[in-house]
């Protein structure tokens, strides 16, 4: 029977025809308390022998105490006697610090989930190297079962999990990786076209004819200047160069961590000039997509978005992301060059760039783009 608490049983002298110490200890490939003895019959004298025993369990019993378990090659030490979810919390911690706002939010509910898991399990308590490749697997294969977890959701999950045993290999609370392997499943592909300037219309007299310049304004953002929906949704006012006509991507809102300066037009920046007056600490699109201080989270842009396809009766493939693609595909096919629409994307590489351009248009745009580099 599967002990899910109690990680050993102190030592404890016996003594009859044999003289010996007995404990228990955690058998890790079954998760089970194992019996060990170590005799003492080669110790002459009755005294002397039961005097080695006793000193023998009390050194024992200390080692147990501090974290130590032969099975497993666990050391007694302050570091190795670390709790599994305590480590965790302060991995965390500490990893997270110089992280986007969203990856900290990510981070964070990452390890709720599995934390609660854990705790479910019952193995919260446990020492980091107690955590096997079967308490692994089980967690995954829950975690994926629980919502029909998208191949990207259950990747996500699996670099972090990774991760964190990583972080306790490095500092020596674990020897191996449970999680190290399993394998990243097979992504589906995306399914998302450009949008034709004529659908591009009836999307902006959608929003004219609703009175909603705040959202709008995200369009244009995305579509003319490239910006991805999570970093427009962290930028702030104080972001806003209003004399200058600007726009400051910082790297700690930037996906690739590089800041970009952006000039922006004269329509987005008339909607960000009635702002002007506001602290320079507030999000420009937070609640109802009006400035504040709460960080709104891309479902929130998502589901306006998919309202609005539905009363339109567009396609499914047009989704907001859809407006970057877009607006790149049209960037190239009328001839700018490809290194300034990377640099404006924010991409590492101009290979990033091309792989947005669609075989359909690859012709026209190789035809039209006469600049080199």
């Amino acid at each position: 029977m599967k002990n899910l608490f109690v990680e050993f049983i102190p030592a404890r002298v016996v003594t009859g025809k044999e003289t010996y110490v007995s404990y228990y200890v955690v058998d890790p490939t079954t998760d089970t308390l194992k019996r060990l003895r170590v005799r003492c019959n080669h110790v002459k004298g009755r005294r002397e022998r039961l005097k080695y025993a006793t000193a023998l369990c009390s050194e024992i019993n200390r080692k147990l105490f501090s974290g130590w378990n032969p099975l497993t090659g666990t050391e007694p030490s302050e570091k190795r006697s670390r709790k599994l979810l305590a480590a965790a919390q302060e991995f965390c911690s500490t990893h997270s610090r110089n992280l986007r706002p969203d990856s900290q939010r990510s981070y964070r509910s990452k390890l709720k989930q599995f934390s609660e898991w854990c705790v479910r399990r019952g193995v919260g308590s446990w020492l980091c190297s107690r955590f096997t490749g079967q308490l692994a697997s089980e967690f995954l294969t829950q975690y994926d079962n629980d919502g029909k977890r998208s191949a990207y959701s259950y990747n996500d999950m699996l670099r972090f999990v990774k991760s964190l045993f990583t972080g306790f290999i490095s500092a020596g609370l674990a020897k191996t990786n449970p999680f190290e392997s399993f394998k990243p499943r097979k992504r589906e592909t995306k399914h998302r076209t450009v949008i034709p300037k004529q659908d591009r219309k009836r999307i902006l007299d959608y929003f004219l004819r609703r009175n909603m310049p705040e959202y709008i304004a995200p369009i244009r953002l995305c579509f003319r200047y490239l910006i991805r929906p999570k970093e427009i949704l962290m930028l702030k006012i104080g972001d806003i160069d209003f004399d200058r006509g600007l726009l400051r991507v910082p790297p700690e809102v930037s996906k690739n961590h590089d800041e970009r300066i952006i000039a922006v037009g004269y329509d987005v920046m008339k909607y960000f000039n009635t702002l002007r007056h506001l602290p320079t600490d507030q999000y420009i699109f937070s609640a109802d997509f009006k400035p504040g201080g709460r960080l709104y989270t891309t479902k929130n842009l998502f589901s306006v978005w998919h309202k609005m396809r539905e009363d339109l009766l567009m396609p499914s493939t047009y989704h907001f992301y859809s407006l970057k693609d877009t607006g790149i595909t049209e960037m190239l096919e009328s001839g700018m060059p490809s290194k300034f629409v990377r640099d404006l994307a924010g991409h590492k590489s101009l290979a990033m760039t091309e792989r947005y351009m669609h075989a359909a248009d690859a012709k026209k745009i190789l035809s039209s783009n006469t600049v080199r580099f």
